[in-house]
């Protein structure tokens, strides 16, 4: 059982170390570029804008960075792996090799491509009493 809070506690961890590390990226962003343009516009801005080079090309960067964090933890993580589970639920009934057992346990894929099952707690108390 220790095992499971610690798999719960380091996968939360991961989780909030990629977070802070997208707002740390968002406000070095926003406060590079803020400088740079207010540099440009201060030291005679009719020239040629130049800081449009940096921020366009550190922001393809930062773009790619949130979109990466918002599909692993996004509002389209979640649908992900209900398809998958609903897919490896298909798969499995094709095959003549599965039925849906009464308790609840998930299937999940893991970074690593791996299916590992999750099972329920109330659903494994229900099931030894």
């Amino acid at each position: 059982m220790d095992d499971n809070y610690e798999k719960i506690r380091l996968k939360i961890e991961k989780r909030y170390k990629q977070r802070s590390e997208l707002v740390i990226h968002t406000i070095a962003f926003v406060l590079t570029n803020i400088m740079l343009w207010l540099f440009w516009m201060f030291t005679g801005g009719d020239y040629f804008p130049w800081p449009m080079f940096v921020t366009f090309g550190w922001g393809i960067g930062w773009i790619s960075h949130f979109i990466e964090y918002y599909t692993k933890y996004g509002a389209g993580a979640d649908r992900r792996e209900d398809a998958i589970q609903r897919e490896v639920e298909s798969e499995l009934a094709r095959r003549g090799l599965y039925e849906k057992p009464k308790n609840e346990n998930r299937l999940e894929l893991t970074e690593d491509g791996e299916i590992e099952i999750i099972e329920d707690e109330a659903s494994n108390q229900y099931r030894r009493n």
